[in-house]
């Protein structure tokens, strides 16, 4: 979903991604670990697949 269409959905109110949403987002989930000091570097693992 692109930024203009998640701001024109939650202006009209509309479904939105979130525990309790209707919006299906397929793909495992992507987390990003940000550095936490000097010399360190971020990295990326993936969640479960959808529909465990």
């Amino acid at each position: 979903m692109t930024f203009a269409e998640w701001l024109y959905r939650y202006l009209v109110g509309g479904e939105m991604t979130g525990w309790d949403s209707a919006v299906f987002n397929p793909g495992p989930v992507l987390l990003e670990y940000l550095p936490t000091g000097p010399g360190q570097r971020m990295w990326e693992t993936y969640g479960p697949e959808r529909g465990m």
